[in-house]
């Protein structure tokens, strides 16, 4: 059962999935990263953290001065992604969404926002 414990705290989550025509690798999945804080308008604390998870594929994260996202790419056929952004501060979803379909070439993209 869910109760909103900090009614007066801004939050809001998008989950983006999407399928591309290679795996997104760690030196893509960074400089994504320091792109999107830019399309959400976010300020960015520490530079994103990429890494490997080897056959399970690869994951990274940027920490934002209003929280942060994620990133996890998998060798799946076609290649997923999945970007999971949680901030205390208010973006533009259809905005993100678009860049994201755009900054991968995705072939398809679906999201969700999260009511929090």
């Amino acid at each position: 059962m869910w109760k909103n414990l900090a009614p007066g705290l801004i939050r809001q989550r998008v989950i983006i999935e999407g399928t591309t025509k290679k795996i997104v690798k760690t030196k893509e999945m960074k400089e994504y990263l320091l792109e999107l804080d830019k399309v959400a308008k976010m300020e960015v604390l520490e530079p994103p953290i990429a890494y490997t998870a080897h056959e399970m594929g690869f994951g990274g994260w940027i920490h934002w001065k209003s929280s942060g996202s994620h990133f996890y790419s998998y060798p799946t056929n076609p290649p997923l992604f999945t970007v999971d952004m949680y901030t205390c501060k208010p973006f533009a979803v259809k905005k993100v969404v678009a860049f994201t379909k755009k900054y991968f070439s995705a072939i398809e993209i679906v999201w969700k926002e999260i009511e929090v």
